[in-house]
This record gives structure tokens, sequence and C-alpha cells, in this order.
């Protein structure tokens, strides 16, 4: 069984590197990059499952979305902890 969270994502386009950084602002600014969208959000759940992952080894709270507003969210599947 698992819990669902969906984070929103903000994007921004570094104009030297043109590059994409991808920043989930609840989840401690966790961010990373790419070429493109695709990529950067790719990344970035890479680095939000590691970071949820060490909450769960920790015994932490892994936080709750905030409220829904317009915007890209990514969907993260977390396994319940007992």
């Amino acid at each position: 069984m698992s819990n669902e969270f969906a984070y929103k994502i903000e994007y921004e386009a570094d104009r030297e590197t043109a590059q994409i950084n991808a920043t989930i602002p609840e989840l401690n600014h966790i961010s990373s990059f790419g070429d493109t969208f695709a990529e950067a959000e790719s990344n970035v759940r890479e680095a939000t499952l590691g970071y949820l992952e060490v909450l769960i080894k920790e015994n932490k709270e892994i936080p709750k979305p905030a409220f829904r507003t317009e915007g890209t969210y990514l969907k993260i599947f977390v396994p319940k902890v007992a």
C-alpha cells in the first residue's frame, strides 16, 4: 500500500546555461536541473525520492503538500510506514 503526494514544482530557466532548474519549495527547496523541462522534472523526482527515503529511515514525518493552486505538480508514491 502506498500514499500519493503531489508537490508543486517551480521551474526557472538559466539564461547563461539555457538549463532548466526545477525546485520543490515544500520539500526543503529540493532542486535539480536538466537541458529540458522533462529532464529537470525527472532529476528533481529522483532527488525527492532520495530525500523522502531519508525522512522515512529517520522516522521523520513526510511533509504534507499545501493546498493546491495553479501550476505543475510532481506526484510521488511513498510506502506507508507502520
